[in-house]
């Protein structure tokens, strides 16, 4: 069997290679955006040009905008910088959840499968949506790596990092402010209670940790408080529960109406769309109806935390089997054999708990889902020792294997979608130029043009007013857009005049002028 090191550099080798390609294909194909990194590249102009009221935004986390505005600074494409961003952010990540798992992971087997796991998962997220989800956990990581570390209680500098890394997870991710918070004031609690048990030192590093922590974030917190006139650490919040609320019953507000960019600058209202919803104001005690449907959010989610890690059952099959077999044998495991492993586990089960209220999509919870697969391997490999293992490690072996088919089938429909969506990335962009007369003008879009239009509000710098469901001459002069981007043929309407189309494989982009 080859050794951790083996495994180490088979898994960083293929790393590289899916990295090489992946962003081979990015660069080649000039991947899209979508609204949201629009938003995070819009920000990053607005702080590269010292524009302050504007850059300063609550709804977007601020780490994402500020790398790109260093790169906007030095003169690097924004969307390509995203790229790279990604999959530098990716390799952070393999790195520290390797080292994580070099702890608890002492079997080759488990390790190399752990490995390979975190491997895929990454590789996908790199690959998909242009966000800094990975950005903001591989500092989730880099935290619990460095406050499981067993010198943690003895070794000056670590709780410093540890800090740092905390507040760098909020400023990369807004929603990670809580369940730091969670997690830090749970183990700095139970710390104080063992106080007299552990010695009077134990408390302190926490203490430098949480403190470092709050003092970085309220850094931020202060200049977005100060900017909304409101105490707040996130004003995407209210938004979101105003969206999966009862009395909201629709899609994203800018997919099915028209709505001004909120400055002159911006290139949509979804730049800070965190406004849109405050009319929609629930609580899921405001009557029966309410409470019902707060609980069938939470069932969702739930659900979802369930499914998303593993689709079959089998993972789940092995953790349950495994955790039954450490409750028969619990005397005759050693407490000491792990060290930190509890404050894994814990930061597994809280982080995600704020999203059951609303909803939970696979980036949202990347950092549960390859804390489930580090924990499953752990538990695994510790049932082992009560079992033969002749038998045990080739069934968990088995059962885990059928459990990467899942994994094989989503690449092989990913591979054949991507394939299929790159080639129409290239054709758009080879046909941009012939459209360079939308240069800033104000354009809105059809429900199905949307990321079309985002794609022209980059390359052309153009103001979106979001989308036209009613085709109405009136609500559209009303916002003084000239031009209309749509995937139906609109000609029988009098005032569309068609400016030009990109003809694709098997859709027609259409470009209307309004007169």
């Amino acid at each position: 069997m080859r050794s951790h090191a083996g495994f180490n550099k088979l898994i960083a080798g293929l790393f590289v290679i899916g990295a090489i390609g992946g962003l081979y294909f990015q660069f080649a194909s000039h991947k899209f955006l979508n609204n949201d990194t629009l938003a995070y590249i819009n920000i990053a102009e607005r702080y590269a040009a010292g524009d302050w009221p504007h850059a300063i935004n609550g709804y977007w986390s601020p780490m994402y905008s500020w790398l790109l505005c260093i790169c906007h600074l030095t003169g690097l494409p924004l969307l390509q910088s995203c790229y790279v961003i990604n999959f530098i952010a990716a390799a952070l990540n393999l790195y520290v959840i390797s080292a994580l798992a070099r702890r608890y992971l002492t079997h080759r087997m488990f390790y190399g499968a752990f490995g390979l796991y975190a491997l895929l998962i990454l590789l996908h997220s790199a690959m998909s949506t242009l966000t800094p989800d990975l950005l903001a956990a591989f500092f989730c990581f880099w935290f619990l790596y460095l406050v499981t570390d067993k010198d943690f209680a003895f070794n000056n500098r670590l709780p410093w990092l540890a800090g740092i890394a905390a507040a760098c997870a909020y400023f990369a991710k807004s929603y990670n402010f809580l369940p730091l918070n969670m997690a830090l004031a749970t183990w700095l609690l139970a710390a104080l209670i063992k106080k007299k048990a552990a010695g009077k030192k134990q408390p302190l590093p926490l203490i430098k940790t949480y403190g470092i922590f709050l003092f970085l974030s309220l850094l931020w917190i202060g200049a977005l408080s100060i900017h909304e006139n409101k105490l707040t650490f996130s004003t995407a919040g209210r938004f979101n529960h105003n969206l999966v609320g009862p009395y909201y019953r629709n899609a994203f507000p800018t997919n099915t109406q028209l709505l001004a960019p909120p400055f002159e600058e911006a290139y949509s209202i979804h730049t800070n769309p965190a406004s849109l919803l405050n009319d929609y104001d629930w609580s899921p005690f405001n009557d029966t109806r309410s409470f019902h449907h707060q609980l069938l959010l939470i069932i969702n989610s739930i659900r979802g935390l369930i499914i998303i890690p593993d689709g079959t059952g089998a993972k789940w099959l092995v953790l349950l089997a495994s955790l039954l077999l450490i409750f028969i044998n619990r005397k005759k495991i050693h407490t000491n054999t792990a060290s930190g492993i509890h404050k894994v586990v814990f930061f597994c089960l809280c982080y995600p708990l704020l999203y059951l209220p609303l909803f939970v999509i696979d980036r949202y919870i990347l950092v549960y889902i390859v804390l489930f697969h580090l924990l499953l391997f752990f538990i695994a490999q510790t049932a082992g020792v009560f079992i033969n293992k002749k038998i045990f490690v080739p069934a968990v072996a088995i059962i885990i294997a059928f459990s990467i088919v899942p994994f094989v089938r989503a690449a092989q429909r990913k591979l054949t979608h991507s394939t299929a969506e790159y080639a129409y990335y290239s054709n758009f962009y080879r046909r941009l130029p012939q459209f360079s007369f939308l240069q800033n003008q104000a354009i809105a879009s059809d429900r199905y043009s949307m990321v079309e239009a985002t794609q022209l509000c980059y390359y052309f710098n153009c103001r979106y007013y979001c989308t036209s469901t009613d085709y109405q001459y009136q609500s559209l002069k009303k916002f003084k857009i000239r031009f209309l981007i749509a995937k139906n043929d609109l000609s029988s309407f009098s005032f569309l005049h068609e400016r030009g189309k990109i003809l694709l494989e098997k859709e027609t982009v259409y470009v209307y002028e309004i007169r």
